[in-house]
């Protein structure tokens, strides 16, 4: 069968179209890609010790737009309504226990688009002089380009955070 300079340069046009989709099908238009967090969590043998005898404790990990009313609200409020203390300014939360001793208990994912930090809770039975609350900030998003053919992981917020007898501590990651 012969080919005729027609035919040949249809083929070649749609060889170029398929190409031009299947790369158009890649990139993706320009935005803003949420941070992600892993969060690791230890707690002390003697954690949350009333008298001798240490006990499980409540640590509650709140996503934030702002921890403005996080870090100037008291415990109290926090505890019991955090919701309403912290407005449209929380985004998310979740919570577990830590038994005294535990080690390792990972929490992570995606943060949302609008969220800045993150603020963790911890309930300890006696809160005197105790850090009961910290907060981290979150990595800002990262825009992609509409002229990215692949596209790349955003920032990462990686916290190692134990709940010792004297209050919540971020420690350093060792790698």
């Amino acid at each position: 069968m012969m080919t005729t300079p027609i035919t040949s340069r249809w083929c070649g046009m749609l060889f170029l179209l398929l190409g031009a989709l299947a790369l158009g099908g890649c990139m993706s238009s320009a935005k803003n890609v949420p941070s992600r967090y892993s969060l690791v969590f230890d707690a002390d043998r003697q954690v949350n010790a009333a008298g001798a005898q240490p006990a499980p404790i409540k640590i509650r990990v709140l996503l934030l737009r702002s921890d403005a009313e996080f870090m100037d609200a008291d415990f109290f409020s926090l505890q019991n309504d955090a919701k309403s203390v912290l407005g449209n300014s929380l985004l998310d939360s979740d919570q577990f226990f830590l038994t005294p001793g535990q080690t390792g208990k990972k929490l992570g994912g995606q943060s949302a688009l609008d969220a800045r930090y993150i603020g963790v809770i911890a309930e300890y039975q006696n809160l005197d002089g105790k850090t009961w609350r910290i907060s981290l900030p979150l990595p800002e998003p990262t825009e992609t380009n509409f002229y990215k053919v692949w596209q790349f992981s955003p920032d990462e917020l990686e916290a190692h955070i134990v709940a010792g007898v004297n209050g919540l501590r971020p420690v350093k990651k060792v790698d």
